[in-house]
């Protein structure tokens, strides 16, 4: 189709092992989801025919009482993804860029490709460590830095200290996507809200209610902010984005967060504890501060024909990256019940000479 912007011909559309893998007796350890559904109470369901509260004021005075802020400094949205794509559309000016640390989560990407602006990377160290030096020029060009902590993929961290620095020497957007951040709070590790908290103005906050919540069937996330960047967002997102099920499901949640505490403890549990069989089988695990960790296979074998075994064998799925630079021998294993960890052990042992 000529009519066709040339960013959107180029684009392809998303796709997972759900699209892939069709049926039951799948053991999906691949997506970094909870192995554990959330559950709430039964609920007094919203009448369906009526629009849901457009800012969701509700749940957002609740999550903003908990972090010890105003609720001006939040805004809840359909997944973080909304928030990702929002912040490009809104900050990113057409002669400018968005930049992203490498490897790391791949809707950044999305999200400039969409906007048609410009996109580089920062790459992390072979430890998959933040390296400031690796930014060479780009505060000069970017309008938005994304950055993932605790990394997907690698689970590892950027500390608190860093992303200050970041933000007193760059004009734009730090973005500190925390997806995963119940796992590092859980660890006692400082999470970026402090920076807002301190009044810095550039410095934005992804949390989301996919992974330590349980919920990433509802499409719920936040974003924490300064009140003018909020203000900026909420002027900019569609009318009612965050639907009456969801907002009613995310509340209930929201009150349970004792028990998405104990699920969390429990997979940190099971992550050490799965990571530490790997190891004796000969793999190489990576430190992670999330409900996922990389792996790397003993000498001589492949990702790719681990992966194979572990679908043809147990219908277990995990997640390889072939075509990421880095990462093209590794496998993410994202932690399942005890059962499917066991199960896991049992078939990569199998394999394994």
């Amino acid at each position: 189709m000529n009519m066709l912007p040339p960013n959107v011909a180029a684009m392809q559309p998303y796709q997972s092992a759900r699209s892939l893998r069709k049926g039951d007796g799948w053991i999906f350890m691949d997506a970094n989801e909870s192995p554990y559904s959330g559950e709430v109470e039964a609920l007094d369901m919203p009448p369906l025919n009526r629009y849901p509260d457009p800012t969701c004021d509700g749940l957002r005075e609740a999550v903003a009482a908990h972090y010890r802020l105003p609720r001006e400094n939040l805004m809840m949205a359909n997944g973080s993804d909304e928030l990702i794509d929002l912040i490009v559309r809104c900050f990113v000016r057409r002669d400018r860029i968005v930049a992203a640390m490498f490897p790391s989560y791949g809707m950044y990407r999305v999200a400039a490709d969409c906007c048609g602006v410009g996109y580089e990377v920062f790459r992390l160290r072979d430890d998959f460590s933040f390296d400031a030096s690796a930014l060479g020029n780009v505060l000069e060009r970017a309008d938005v830095l994304f950055f993932c902590s605790p990394n997907n993929p690698t689970g590892t961290l950027v500390e608190l200290d860093a992303i200050e620095r970041l933000a007193a020497d760059f004009a734009g957007l730090v973005v500190v996507d925390e997806a995963y951040g119940e796992f590092a709070d859980a660890e006692e590790i400082p999470s970026s809200i402090e920076l807002v908290r301190r009044g810095l103005p550039n410095v934005v906050v992804l949390r989301t209610f996919s992974k330590a919540f349980a919920a990433a069937g509802i499409r719920l996330g936040y974003g924490i902010a300064d009140r003018g960047v909020i203000d900026v967002l909420l002027r900019m997102k569609p009318p009612y984005n965050v639907n009456v099920i969801t907002q009613a499901f995310g509340a209930a949640l929201w009150r349970r967060r004792a028990e998405m505490e104990q699920n969390v403890r429990r997979l940190i549990e099971s992550r050490e504890r799965i990571s530490a069989e790997c190891r004796k089988s000969g793999c190489a695990t990576h430190k992670s501060h999330a409900n996922f960790f990389l792996l790397h296979p003993p000498e001589g074998v492949s990702a790719e024909a681990m992966q194979t075994r572990l679908i043809e064998k147990e219908r277990i799925v995990v997640r390889r990256f072939p075509t990421v630079p880095g990462l093209e021998n590794l496998l993410r294993i994202s932690v399942g019940t005890p059962e499917q960890n066991k199960l896991f052990i049992t078939t990569l042992n199998k394999f394994i000479p």
